[in-house]
C-alpha cells in the first residue's frame, strides 16, 4: 500500500490502461484490469431512465458486458422487509499548509475530476437519482453553480453508475467536494431451507458472470485459494449445493484468520482518511487484516468455488463510545443464489460465533436473513469507483479522481466524512 510518507512529490496524471488499483499486498499475483467505461452523460443529466421516488427503476447503461443494473428484487426464498429512507453525505477534504513564508500555492492541480460510485439499484437497495446533489469549494469559497460542473456515468463494472465532479483548478492550500442523495435500503429474509434445497445452475446468468473474476485485492483462482477450497470440500464441492457450500467456505474463510482490525479506518490527527485494505492473499496468508480484507477473501474464496459474489462497500452509523454513533465505512458481502438473487452476508457478525464451528445446517445470523440491513447503506461493489483513468487515495474511500500537477503528500492531508440521517419508513 502507497503512503503519504512514501512519496515526497505526486504528480497527479492518468495511469496506463489498466483503471483503478488498490494496494494488494507484496507478492500478490496481477490483477485484472478495469474495464472501459461508457461516456459520461451531458452535464447536470441524471442517469438515463431513473425517476424521483426510491421506487424508480434502472435505466439502461451502455457498458457493453456490464450489467445495467446491480440486483433484481429478490425471489423466494429471499424477501425484502422492513423499508426505510436514509439521506446520507459524503464529503472530502485535501489541503496542505504554509511550511515556508510566501509559499502560499502548496497545491497547484488542474483538471481535477472525482467519480463518486453509486449502487442506483440492487436487490437490497435504490438510490433516487433526482435527489444527488454536490458542492465544489476551493481555497474555501463555494462555487455557485455545481450542478454544472456535475456529470454521470451508468453501465460500470457490477453494474455500478457514477457521478463526476469537475473541480475548478486549484493553486492554494485546499479543496472541498461532497454529495448527497436519498436511499431505500431493506431487511432481508430468507427461508432456510429452500435456499439450501437450490441446486447448481448449469450456467450462471450473464449478469453475474463478471463477478466470477479477480480483480484487485480480491485474488479469485490464485493457486492458493483453489488449494484452499479444495481442503474447505474436501475434493466434493459439487456434492453439496452452493447455499451449503458457501456457509462451509465463509466459515473457514473467517477461522483462518487469528486477529481482525474490526474497525479497519485509518485515521490521523482525529479525522478518517478511508480504510485500511491489505488483499485479500496477504490478509488471509498472514491471518491478519481488517474487516475489509476478511470480506474480500471471502469473495475470493467463493468466487475461487465458482459461486457468484462480490464485495459490498458501504455506510451505517457504528458506537464509537458510550452512547455515541457516527457514520463509518464497512463492508459486508454478497453471493447469488440461483433464481432468486443476492444474498447478504455479513462476517463481523459471524467471527465470534465460528469459533464454536457454526453448524451449517442452522440459521445464521446475518446470513440471508439480516435484520439491521435496512441500516446499512451500500456505496461500491470494491473498494473504488471502476472508472478508467481515475485512482484511490492512499486510503480508500470509494471515491477515485484524476488531475494534472503537483502535491506533496508528504505534508499534505486529506479527510473523508460522512453523515447518514434517517427519514422514516420507504415503500414496499
Amino acid at each position: 500500500m502507497i503512503t503519504a510518507a512514501a512519496v515526497a512529490l505526486l504528480a497527479m496524471a492518468p495511469p496506463p490502461p489498466g483503471g483503478t488499483t488498490v494496494g494488494t499486498g507484496t507478492g500478490a499475483p496481477p490483477a485484472t484490469g478495469a474495464p472501459t467505461a461508457p461516456a459520461a452523460a451531458p452535464p447536470g443529466a441524471p442517469p438515463a431512465g431513473m425517476g424521483a421516488g426510491a421506487g424508480a427503476g434502472a435505466g439502461a447503461g451502455t457498458g457493453a458486458g456490464f450489467s445495467t443494473i446491480s440486483g433484481r428484487p429478490p425471489e423466494y426464498p429471499l424477501k425484502r422487509t422492513d423499508p426505510r429512507i436514509w439521506e446520507a453525505k459524503l464529503e472530502a477534504n485535501l489541503w496542505a499548509p504554509i511550511l515556508r513564508r510566501g509559499d502560499t500555492e502548496t497545491i497547484r492541480l488542474a483538471d481535477i475530476r472525482v467519480w463518486m460510485p453509486f449502487v442506483l439499484q440492487s436487490t437490497w437497495s435504490e438510490v433516487d437519482a433526482s435527489s444527488i446533489k454536490t458542492d465544489i469549494w476551493t481555497q474555501g469559497t463555494r462555487h455557485a453553480a455545481p450542478a454544472d460542473r456535475t456529470t454521470y456515468r451508468q453501465g460500470l463494472a457490477q453494474g455500478l453508475a457514477a457521478v463526476g465532479i469537475s473541480i475548478p483548478d486549484v493553486k492554494g492550500q485546499s479543496l472541498k467536494w461532497n454529495i448527497r442523495w436519498l436511499e431505500q435500503c431493506w431487511a432481508s429474509q430468507v427461508d432456510e431451507a429452500a435456499a439450501a434445497a437450490k441446486t447448481w445452475p448449469a450456467e450462471w446468468p450473464a449478469e453475474v458472470q463478471e463477478s466470477l473474476q479477480p480483480q484487485p485485492g480480491i485474488e479469485a483462482g490464485h493457486a492458493d485459494f483453489k488449494a484452499f477450497v479444495d481442503r474447505v470440500s474436501k475434493g466434493k464441492l459439487r456434492q453439496v449445493t452452493p447455499w451449503v457450500a458457501a456457509k462451509e467456505l465463509v466459515r473457514a474463510t473467517i477461522q483462518a484468520y487469528t486477529a481482525i482490525d474490526v474497525d479497519g479506518i485509518r485515521l490521523e490527527n482525529g479525522f478518517p482518511r478511508g480504510i485500511v485494505f491489505n488483499g485479500a492473499w496477504q490478509s488471509m496468508r498472514n491471518g491478519t487484516g481488517t474487516s475489509h480484507d476478511v470480506a474480500a477473501a471471502c469473495v475470493a474464496a467463493l468466487r475461487t468455488a465458482g459461486i457468484p459474489s462480490r464485495v459490498v462497500l458501504g455506510m451505517t452509523e457504528v458506537p464509537v463510545s458510550s452512547g455515541v454513533t457516527k457514520a463509518r465505512f464497512v463492508t459486508w458481502i454478497e453471493f447469488y443464489l440461483p433464481d432468486a438473487g443476492w444474498v447478504p452476508v455479513n462476517p463481523m457478525d459471524l467471527k465470534g460465533s465460528v469459533r464454536g464451528g457454526l453448524s451449517v445446517e442452522r440459521p445464521w445470523p446475518s446470513f440471508g436473513t439480516w435484520e439491521e440491513l435496512n441500516e446499512y447503506l451500500p456505496v461500491c461493489y470494491g473498494f473504488v469507483a471502476p472508472v478508467p483513468g481515475a485512482i484511490s487515495m492512499p486510503y480508500p474511500a470509494a471515491y477515485a479522481w484524476s488531475a494534472r500537477g503537483q502535491i506533496d503528500l508528504s505534508q499534505a492531508s486529506d479527510s473523508v466524512t460522512l453523515q447518514i440521517l434517517g427519514r422514516g419508513r420507504g415503500k414496499p
